[in-house]
């Protein structure tokens, strides 16, 4: 009678345990960053790969963005440059979840020669962007699509995360989280940091 206690209380802790992990947010959030985890050590593969890019595919540099000041920038002005580019929003859970991995990508390998960080807010409020990033002590370079993204950059789905090299072209293309801050990663964005132009 004890042990048959025992085993039904155990299948309704993993049951409950099984909920909590896939029908609430605070579970699905653990879920996510466990994963996250997982692939920045290399022990599990990222669900979403990037789209394989087998032809040129020039970046649009047309536009302007607000940084982080409130000075507008244009997107010509990093022409030349390789960019690591993500497409976000505050109210975003998987943007959240990766920005972490991004800000110690960003750590890591701010110092390297001809590689700029954009991270491009789409909230309507730039403010609560601001709140955000400050909130959470990122140093990351934030900017605001306050008229809106071209047309290479509009995105249903976001994150959104675009690796541009020296020559303006696309050479990594992302829709979904990812841990970034991984040894892959880190040298394909140096690599193309240093053998563009």
């Amino acid at each position: 009678m004890f042990r048959k206690k025992i085993v039904i209380g155990l299948i309704a802790g993993i049951l409950l345990s099984l909920g909590f992990l896939y029908f609430t947010n605070t579970g699905r959030n653990i879920k996510r960053r466990i994963r996250m985890e997982l692939i920045g050590m290399n022990l599990v593969e990222s669900k979403k790969k990037p789209k394989e890019i087998s032809e040129t595919i020039p970046f649009d540099f047309e536009g302007t963005l607000l940084d982080f000041a409130g000075n507008k920038v244009d997107l010509k002005d990093f022409k030349g440059k390789t960019l690591f580019i993500n497409v976000w929003a505050s109210w975003c859970g998987p943007c959240r979840i990766e920005m972490p991995y991004i800000q110690s990508l960003y750590d890591k390998v701010k110092t390297q020669p001809n590689l700029e960080f954009m991270l491009i807010a789409i909230d309507k409020d730039f403010e609560k962007s601001k709140s955000y990033i400050n909130d959470k002590g990122f140093t990351l370079p934030v900017y605001h699509a306050d008229k809106g993204l071209n047309g290479f950059l509009t995105t249903q789905i976001i994150p959104l995360t675009v690796i541009v090299n020296q020559e303006g072209t696309v050479v990594y293309y992302l829709n979904g989280t990812n841990n970034f801050d991984n040894d892959d990663f880190r040298e394909l964005l140096i690599s193309t940091a240093l053998t563009s132009k």
